[in-house]
């Protein structure tokens, strides 16, 4: 080999090292935007003198572990409809469980779960991968404690996108219903109402979370909920989902209503809308392709 010729390797060694590690370091920055983990774990169900049991669980090929909450109705809980909680990005199961309780006092046993990087969970930096692992690993819990019950998804915000990721996967091919509270399309148009407007996503982009892509899929009953001032997510947004999702579905706008506080504000509004959803999901339904 010449000397120019293991110069020129040399320096497209160097090039690429670089540019692999720019990818990574680009990887992580949007890993970190979106999700902004949360290692909070100081409050749990006992602060309402709740029954729950601590849940331990792994997902994929990950030899960490995922602590989730298991609680069980408040009545009735061998009937009970039971739904799994998938919170939104910044604050895990701990900072919402007075969302949680309250899926709780609607009539649902519940299996709350922080994905890794929040709570108890081990792991530092969740990706929109490891976050569909670990909401499928939680939905196989879920089926396991309440067998022979109606099954529910719950995803709030960037829970909300994971929710329909899940719903769209054939894991949860038998669910009764999908209910989506204050979530968005897809990060790419969400894009636009950050700081980060500038930055040509599409180019570097490693997290896409399109749900826009997955809710003409869905195939079981859906309930869009959002509240007209959200101010983290443009009601229109909320609406373009709506409209893609095939029927049956419902739709709760919530006057007043901002980012978080549906469930805990405007409960009785909250609780009828999940009432009715139960009642549309136990109807038959028509055959239906994810294709």
């Amino acid at each position: 080999m010449s000397r120019r010729t293991f110069i020129s390797t040399i320096s497209l060694a160097v090039v690429a090292a670089a540019l692999l590690g720019a990818c990574a370091t680009l990887d992580d920055f949007q890993r970190q935007v979106i999700f902004r983990p949360s290692k909070d774990s100081g409050r749990t169900p006992a602060e309402y003198q709740a029954n729950f049991e601590d849940v331990w669980l792994r997902a994929g090929s990950s030899k960490g572990k995922l602590h989730a909450w298991w609680i069980p109705a408040s009545s009735d809980t061998a009937s009970a409809p039971a739904a799994l909680y998938l919170h939104g990005a910044g604050y895990g199961i701990s900072a919402n469980l007075p969302r949680i309780m309250k899926l709780r006092d609607a009539g649902f046993s519940v299996l709350a779960i922080d994905y890794r990087g929040f709570g108890l969970s081990d792991g530092e930096l969740p990706s929109e991968e490891t976050a569909y692992e670990d909401a499928q690993a939680a939905w196989a819990e879920l089926t396991r404690r309440a067998p022979n019950r109606p099954h529910y998804i719950y995803g709030h915000s960037l829970g909300g996108a994971v929710a329909m990721e899940l719903a769209h996967s054939s894991a949860a091919k038998d669910a009764a219903g999908l209910m989506v509270e204050s979530s968005f399309t897809s990060v790419l148009e969400m894009q636009q109402f950050t700081a980060y407007k500038w930055i040509p996503l599409g180019a570097v982009q490693t997290q896409y979370f399109d749900s826009l892509a997955k809710v003409p899929k869905l195939c079981m009953p859906t309930l869009f909920m959002h509240g007209s001032a959200d101010y983290r997510i443009p009601v229109d947004i909320a609406k373009k989902l709506f409209a893609a999702a095939p029927e049956p579905k419902r739709w709760l706008l919530v006057e007043g209503a901002r980012h978080v506080d549906i469930p805990t504000r405007y409960t009785s509004q909250w609780i009828a809308a999940l009432d009715d959803f139960k009642l549309l999901s136990s109807k038959p339904r028509a055959a239906c392709s994810r294709a």
